[in-house]
């Protein structure tokens, strides 16, 4: 019978524990919903101006900022891309801004059949686009190799970008929602992030409902095992 109490203990625990997991994933979600709609609807502001209100690449991230500059060398492809069902790969290259400084541009998407625009190095463009954030490696992916010849990227690292790309390069990048002059029409501008609330109240609700169960199914047995001994106790 202890061994019941020790069991649906340790159960109960670890379904609870896993239902609070679940609703903290919900709430950084929906913090994350509410902060990516908020930044968006912000006006369209100097790239400048948000780096001097936010500091912090996590707290400018998702703001539509307006950049200026000359585009320059490499553009990188960035590989084992997907968008709307169809694999492909995003155009990056690095766009030098008026004060020196560098900031990466990713381009748009392009399906695997199509070939790379046409070299841009040396052009003077206007880029309307999102604040992101450096991708980091996630354990098992690919690192990025920091090499001069490095034009396949499996993310958008700018500490690694920096090793290549010469000029001192910002520590966010753009993802290009609209550039003056017009970049190639085969280019589509990268997805917006996927605002859901995900599975993770409806999965809260679900461990609650396994603890509960797991309680019921203990008090059912104790219960059971209580008339049975009550049972033998009887005399004949």
């Amino acid at each position: 019978m202890i061994a019941l109490h020790v069991l649906t203990i340790v159960l109960v625990a670890t379904m609870l524990s896993l239902a609070n997991w679940q609703w903290t994933r919900h709430n950084d979600r929906q913090q994350f919903n509410n902060e990516v709609r908020a930044r968006a609807t912000e006006p369209v502001q100097p790239l400048e101006r948000v780096l001097a209100a936010h500091p912090e690449p996590d707290d400018a991230q998702w703001f539509t900022v307006t950049a200026t500059g000359t585009y320059g060398t490499p553009t990188f492809q960035l590989v084992n891309v997907s968008q709307n069902g169809a694999a492909g790969y995003d155009v990056v290259t690095p766009l030098t801004l008026d004060d020196g400084r560098v900031i990466v541009i990713n381009r748009g998407f392009l399906p695997l059949a199509e070939p790379l625009p046409s070299d841009l190095a040396g052009e003077n463009v206007t880029v309307i686009g999102r604040v992101r954030v450096s991708d980091t490696k996630q354990f098992g992916e690919i690192d990025n190799s920091a090499q001069a010849d490095l034009i396949e990227i499996q993310r958008i690292d700018l500490k690694i970008l920096d090793d290549v790309i010469e000029g001192d390069v910002v520590e966010v990048s753009l993802d290009a929602l609209e550039t003056t002059p017009s970049d190639d029409p085969r280019l589509a501008p990268v997805a917006e992030p996927t605002l859901s609330s995900g599975p993770h109240l409806s999965y809260t609700v679900q461990w609650i409902l396994f603890s509960i169960c797991a309680i019921a199914a203990w008090a059912l047995l104790v219960r059971r095992a209580l008339h049975q001994k009550d049972s033998s106790a009887q005399p004949e």
